[in-house]
């Protein structure tokens, strides 16, 4: 008993080391980006940069964190991660199919988000939020200009590989596990952690979607063991938004055609986006428990 209520305590104090952690990196990135320093999308030198410190941004930020609060502060050590668990290769497909189909139904909801308002005794919290989003934008947008294959390449590696790795070492490896320690219903933990992996973007009129989105990944995880089908379903996700981008820039799809789900009538690929997610997702559930089933 006093074991339990010992391990418990450690949760909590886990818990909120990981708040303060982000709290400090959000105040810090708030009082950076209220700086008027312009980007010189001309500059190379600048842009080198920029994608310089996306990675280091990102291995401190996230994978150190992770990997160090794994190694120091539990008992499995690396395996805490879930990165050393194999995965079954149909929750893999399947999830990163659900991932690829889920794109109607989130440009839906993206949309309803964006066009939410706050109370006008907050309008001036709206306009902070909105010119964050802008900002947040601008930065998206440098990064995938170009038309060249060695960008492309070179985007795939950063915008979506290296977000998609350390984003589901620290928010699933390491903040859903956590949550899941100090409650006992592991749903309510999967929503609290999506909520939280949502909210860091700062992109608040995004916010709806991401957070489904870090619900999908929650219960990937969950009912896996294993970080690999989040990972890989992740770098889908981004890698679709950059490859998109680049057959646009290149004159090869419309500029519109990542926007599939927003108008009225295409609200069947609404429809069939929801049946097509909710069906990979209860396949991969049944799959994870007859497999887990069968090593008892």
């Amino acid at each position: 008993m006093q074991n339990t209520k010992q391990e418990e305590r450690q949760s909590w104090i886990k818990l909120v080391v990981i708040f303060s952690w982000l709290f400090i990196y959000g105040l810090l990135n708030i009082v950076g980006s209220s700086g008027s320093t312009e980007i010189n999308t001309n500059d190379t030198a600048m842009v080198t940069l920029l994608y310089i410190g996306q990675v280091i941004g990102v291995v401190v930020l996230f994978i150190a964190p992770s990997i160090l609060f794994a190694l120091f502060w539990t008992n499995k050590r690396i395996h805490y991660l879930g990165v050393t668990t194999k995965p079954n290769y149909k929750t893999v497909l399947l999830g990163s199919m659900g991932i690829l189909f889920a794109l109607p139904f989130i440009n839906w909801i993206a949309q309803l988000n964006e066009q939410m308002h706050l109370p006008e005794v907050l309008s001036g919290v709206e306009q902070w939020m909105r010119a964050s989003e802008v900002k947040a934008m601008e930065l998206t947008e440098l990064f995938t200009k170009g038309t060249s294959v060695s960008g492309l390449l070179l985007n795939l590696f950063v915008v979506a590989l290296m977000a998609a790795l350390s984003e589901e070492l620290f928010f699933r490896g390491i903040i859903q596990k956590v949550l899941i320690e100090c409650f006992s219903n592991k749903h309510i933990s999967i929503w609290i952690g999506a909520i939280i992996f949502s909210a860091f973007h700062m992109q608040f009129f995004g916010f709806f979607p991401r957070m489904l989105m870090g619900a999908f990944l929650g219960y990937l995880f969950l009912w896996s063991g294993s970080l690999w089908p989040g990972i890989i379903a992740h770098f889908v996700n981004n890698g679709m938004a950059v490859f998109l981008v680049w057959l646009s820039n290149r004159g090869v799809i419309s500029s519109d055609a990542d926007k599939i789900g927003i108008d009225n009538s295409q609200l069947i690929y609404v429809i069939i986006s929801v049946i097509i997610v909710s069906g990979s997702l209860y396949l991969i559930y049944k799959i994870e428990k007859k497999r887990k089933a069968a090593q008892l």
